[in-house]
């Protein structure tokens, strides 16, 4: 069905709801549109979906309100429920921390139905901060999922560009291509010493492998809420380590996308030269190091946190090929698939 289903994926979100349903409570929807909010509590331990429930009543219900557990713990567990349950064509992402401004649903609307090639759609994410932020928060609010995500609007070229999760909306019958064609996360959200994600990324990556493309549009804004929590160094660079980790796939991908017809030894070759370009990336800026052994944990010293992240990738390089080689077949897999049964993306309404 031609219409957007909200979906927010949360974990133990009852004290965060309150704001972001009632920005989704206030939309201005075209008349005729049909909108759904979807709510799928994540291996909640609090009475989360009790308090949705609650706050969306309050609110006056503009439309239902679904809600589901999904025991499984990981995002990308949740979103998977989620857009497998999804009533609606357009599946718009919103992070319980996630304020949409009032005119979202139907520039969704708009935009998707003019572009059927859109695989997923990206937003603008401003700032919203429950402290004032620290003065290197604007130099990282990318990693942050805050800030432009290309020069214009328009369908991100080159092989590299990806999309942030927030906010950003998902075509259902390209998800239920890569689902009918067997494609599955080979990354996994976690939080702990590092902050692994990537769920959002990957999922780009396999739709364009799929013909589809990822598509950036500055008219849908939205405010991402920082708690004063995320807003610390040892945070940041918490979130340096796992992107490291999630970067495996990132760069299987990488690969493919240059060259699609990439076997299993020639990619262990260019994995090798990866490695070797890494390594000199790395030790050939001793001034770095030696700064960042010394002041790492300071937040005085900014460009610590790039020397971090790519020792950190040098690291998961050297010690996980056999993942590497891994996610290669499984994604391999995937492309032979995608390649004999093609995404009827012209066919899309």
């Amino acid at each position: 069905m031609n219409g957007i289903t909200l979906l927010i994926c949360t974990y133990n979100g009852a004290l965060r709801l309150s704001e972001t349903l009632r920005h989704l409570a206030t939309q201005q929807v075209p008349a005729g549109l049909g909108w759904e909010v979807l709510l799928v509590s994540n291996a909640s331990t609090d009475d989360t979906l009790a308090a949705a429930e609650q706050i969306w009543a309050e609110l006056g219900q503009p439309v239902p309100l679904r809600t589901l557990e999904e025991p499984k713990p990981g995002k990308e567990n949740a979103l998977i429920r989620g857009f497998d349950e999804a009533k609606y064509e357009n599946i718009c992402i919103v992070d319980d921390d996630n304020w949409l401004y009032p005119d979202y649903v139907g520039l969704v609307a708009e935009i998707m139905s003019e572009h059927p090639q859109i695989g997923i759609l990206g937003a603008l994410a401003e700032g919203a901060f429950e402290v004032p932020p620290p003065a290197w928060f604007e130099r990282f609010q990318a990693v942050y999922a805050v800030g432009a995500q290309a020069a214009q609007a328009g369908p991100l070229t080159g092989q590299g560009g990806y999309l942030y999760g927030a906010g950003s909306v998902v075509r259902r019958s390209g998800w239920r291509h890569l689902r009918a064609n067997g494609f599955k996360f080979s990354t996994s959200t976690k939080r702990g010493k590092i902050i692994v994600s990537g769920e959002d990324v990957e999922l780009g990556d396999a739709l364009r492998i799929a013909g589809y493309q990822l598509w950036y549009d500055p008219r849908l804004r939205l405010r991402h809420f920082m708690y004063k929590e995320r807003l610390t160094w040892e945070y940041l660079r918490r979130i340096g380590r796992g992107t490291a980790s999630s970067g495996l796939t990132s760069l299987v991908y990488y690969f493919l996308h240059r060259e699609p017809q990439l076997d299993l030894p020639t990619f262990r070759t260019r994995y090798l030269r990866w490695l070797a370009w890494m390594g000199k990336e790395v030790l050939s800026r001793p001034g770095e190091l030696l700064t960042y052994r010394l002041h790492g944990h300071d937040e005085n010293y900014p460009d610590t946190f790039e020397t971090l992240r790519r020792g950190y990738r040098l690291r998961m390089g050297l010690t996980r090929r056999a993942d590497a080689e891994r996610i290669f077949l499984q994604v391999k897999e995937l492309q032979q698939r995608l390649q004999v049964n093609p995404a009827p993306i012209t066919s899309i309404i």
